[in-house]
């Protein structure tokens, strides 16, 4: 897929950049590095519109990533386009009118189509609510009992609703758009500039609350998959202990079954565990071990042959840690609805021939419960080495 191809080209090319300016903190190379990548996605897209531009079919754009869009998107790009072509900050003051909810749908769709981790986690639209419920899954086993109908019970069943608030955390996504890129003026405009959007959207989005939800710490973001969500200072939270392991054969089974209590003490049964791992242990570790050779056996995943494991690399794994849990115990709830307002931002300029707009997302993450994920260290876990079956004597040089 088109999308598929440029994103992981220029966001590849980018990364280290990216990266090593994060670390610096340095926002301002940080910026650039966005910068670079959005527009080489911008650059392709334009070669892709200067090939496609006469073909009205609608099955030959779909499979280049474009999208019928509803009329209420399209009517909302057609604002956002002539906004932007009149060029003065007043334009883009006068489009008030919201990013469409499905917009952020089917950013939330693309994000996890190209980020394994998130793909794993449900991530709620919240559609413009400002509370959901959290833990609708794990809360079925309580809505239920045999006793005498009456009050008792009620509060029992709204004692064990949890809420979550998806406007406490604001997310500003920033993307690019050059003072030539809406020149289009052919019927499918709205639609290559949707897809541009949607690409650029999706991976600003993935890049922070994938960060987030691994090691957020709640302060104005996401509580991350290794916060011990019994320690809050002020509405900040501190990362769990990690537990070393040495192998992925009793040490793993144990972590696991500490999952099978619930927050409230209950037993829970899951069928897959989710291990999130950083890419570099991934290669030095995990896949040796998924792939190990047992002599007279063949091939064995050990990993899985502890308990069905599904692993996933994510780059915000500190090396030589690692997270297990159970994936649909992780609440992810976005709210696209009122705060998709997109602005003008001069604050971030580096081109003269580039403008800046930014749209806020609010949203909220955390595990349902503290025992929902565990926290490891997996630095002292050994890769296995390949078994060696030796034919007939074989002789020291002391004895030959």
């Amino acid at each position: 897929m088109f999308n598929k191809d440029i994103v992981g080209e220029a966001m590849q090319k980018y990364s280290e950049a990216l990266m090593n300016a994060l670390q610096e903190n340095d926002a301002k190379e940080a910026a650039k590095a966005m910068q670079n990548a959005q527009l080489e996605i911008c650059n392709a897209i334009e070669a892709e519109f200067e090939q496609y531009q006469g073909i009205g079919d609608m099955e030959v754009l779909q499979q280049r990533g474009l999208r019928k869009l509803t009329s209420e998107e399209n009517g909302w790009y057609q604002k956002f386009i002539s906004a932007v072509k009149g060029g003065a900050k007043q334009e883009i003051t006068n489009l008030t009118s919201a990013m469409p909810v499905t917009i952020i749908d089917r950013v939330i769709t693309d994000m996890q189509k190209a980020h394994p981790l998130l793909a794993e986690i449900d991530i709620q639209n919240a559609g413009g609510a400002q509370k959901i419920v959290m833990n609708g899954i794990q809360m079925a086993s309580k809505l239920g009992g045999w006793n005498v109908i009456g009050s008792a019970i009620a509060t029992q069943i709204a004692g064990s609703i949890k809420m979550a608030d998806v406007t406490t955390s604001k997310y500003t996504a920033y993307f690019l758009i050059p003072k030539d890129f809406v020149k289009f003026n052919f019927t499918f405009a709205p639609m290559w500039v949707d897809q541009y959007i949607r690409i650029v959207l999706a991976e600003s989005c993935a890049f922070g609350l994938e960060d987030a939800y691994v090691n957020g710490d709640g302060d104005k973001m996401p509580i991350g998959m290794i916060m011990d969500i019994s320690t809050s200072n002020n509405g900040v939270y501190s990362a769990k202990d990690a537990v070393a392991i040495t192998n992925f054969d009793e040490d793993y089974a144990n972590v696991i079954a500490t999952l099978a209590v619930d927050g409230n003490g209950d037993d829970r049964d899951f069928d897959e565990v989710l291990l999130v791992v950083n890419p570099q242990d991934y290669i030095k570790k995990i896949r040796r071990i998924q792939h190990t050779i047992v002599y007279g056996t063949g091939v064995v995943d050990m990993i899985n042959n502890t308990y069905p494991t599904r692993v996933v690399k994510s780059s915000k794994m500190a090396a030589g840690k690692a997270a297990v849990g159970i994936a649909k115990n992780y609440f992810a709830g976005i709210n696209g609805g009122a705060s998709g307002i997109v602005e003008y931002d001069d604050s971030a300029q580096f081109l003269d021939d580039i403008r800046v707009y930014t749209t806020r997302l609010y949203g909220h993450g955390q595990p349902v419960d503290n025992t929902s994920f565990v926290y490891l260290d997996i630095s002292g876990v050994e890769a296995p080495a390949l078994p060696v079956k030796v034919k007939g004597t074989v002789k020291t040089k002391e004895q030959a």
